[in-house]
């Protein structure tokens, strides 16, 4: 039980250390990760409508 409570006193100690973003940074990041997560569905969604449309030519 020792080393769980010395665990526990080192993880607050930790805890303690870090530092959390901003609003502002953590709205940023969230912006980010939407619009390249939008990018590439769109990207992917033309890539499978080129390969659809020259399959379809090649196969008649």
């Amino acid at each position: 039980m020792a080393r769980f409570g010395d665990f526990i006193k080192e993880s607050i100690s930790e805890f303690k250390k870090m530092t959390w973003p901003t609003k502002e940074a953590l709205w940023g990041g969230t912006l980010g990760v939407i619009l390249i997560s939008t990018f590439f569905v769109l990207y992917m969604w033309i890539l499978d409508i080129i390969i659809s449309k020259l399959l379809q030519l090649m196969l008649g």
